[in-house]
């Protein structure tokens, strides 16, 4: 009885002490329990991921250091086992199968079909995979990967370049159903025009949630066979209209996306970090939106959306899906340049 009068009395003081701290340390207290939860539930929920692929796997490393919610397990490329005798920083996997027997999710860091056989491999084994991209992979192959994904249960993000960020996120956002959509990019240091046409078009189509009703074409070129210059113009199902241009003629790098809602039009520069409305029927302040002082890498930005994905069951930002759609678009795209290519 005794000890139960005193831890009575124990508790009863330690309530009174806290009624008497400070708001300011009392906040303070309530932080740190906070932040001691957090911590608890990261280590519960922590991911065992390795990274399948030798090119950009420095990058996603960095990322990972910076995402405690993941665990690093190694890396497993070809070329790493050359060289037995060559001692590494990181884990070396002797074989795809240590992949899938110590990891929960896999990491393609290289946007190549020659994995093909091992991301199969890594979805029969029921792994989350995460690609950085599926530019060489064919149709066929992504219809393969979409019916495997389904059977085994698992998720398969795909990465891109701007739609993790956060400007585009924002834009997704605040503009749910626009007019028009008009994206510039000039790069004159990068001469494959339809791979940055066909960034430009999976953007788009996740942006739109939609498919390509009608696509027209332009392409221009001077005194060579390789285009300068390649308009397009995408009708989507909903009614949208989208206007692209991409060229080489710029100094400097752009990117920039113009978009018609119904009460204002809003730009974006990708490359800049920026949102600001250019005419809105109601009066706000210039720059709407500007992420210049959030210093994160688009590797750190997929990462956690991929771990969201997995354990949070977050809506995917970038699926196979709309990878197929773009991959259909893109061969209409290329089916209309062959008749439309204009040399003067």
């Amino acid at each position: 009885l005794l000890d139960l009068l005193l831890n009575v009395h124990y508790k009863i003081t330690e309530e009174n002490e806290r009624e008497n701290l400070l708001p300011e340390e009392m906040l303070k207290l309530r932080i740190e329990s906070l932040v001691t939860n957090e911590q608890i539930n990261i280590y519960q929920n922590m991911l065992k991921v390795g990274i399948v692929g030798l090119h950009n796997a420095d990058v996603y490393m960095k990322a990972l250091e910076r995402l405690p919610a993941f665990t690093f397990c190694g890396i497993y490329d070809p070329s790493l086992l050359i060289d037995r005798y060559r001692t590494y920083n990181f884990n070396v996997f002797q074989s795809f199968t240590d992949v899938y027997e110590q990891c929960q999710a896999v990491i393609f860091s290289i946007d190549d079909n020659i994995y093909m056989p091992l991301v199969t491999e890594a979805v029969r084994h029921s792994l989350d995979v995460f690609l950085c991209g599926v530019h060489n992979f064919g149709f066929d192959e992504l219809q393969t990967l979409t019916l495997l994904r389904d059977e085994a249960g698992t998720s398969l993000v795909v990465g891109h370049p701007y739609i993790y960020t956060e400007i585009y996120q924002y834009l997704h956002t605040y503009c749910k159903h626009p007019l028009d959509i008009q994206c510039i990019i000039s790069r004159s240091d990068n001469h494959n025009l339809m791979s940055l046409a066909r960034t430009e078009v999976s953007m788009l189509l996740a942006f739109m949630r939609t498919n390509v009703h009608r696509v027209a074409v332009n392409v221009y070129s001077s005194f060579s066979s390789v285009p300068d210059s390649l308009r397009l113009r995408i009708d989507f199902d909903n009614g949208t209209i989208g206007n692209l241009v991409v060229d080489k003629y710029g100094i400097a790098p752009t990117h920039d996306i113009k978009i018609l809602n119904y009460n204002n039009i809003t730009q974006a520069d990708l490359l800049d970090n920026t949102v600001t409305n250019i005419c809105s029927d109601k009066p706000d302040t210039p720059t709407l939106w500007n992420s210049k002082s959030q210093n994160q890498s688009i590797e750190y930005l997929q990462l956690k959306s991929f771990y969201d994905t997995i354990m949070c069951g977050n809506c995917l930002i970038n699926s196979i899906e709309n990878e197929i759609r773009t991959q259909i678009a893109c061969e209409q795209i290329r089916a209309k340049m062959r008749i439309n290519f204009n040399v003067f």
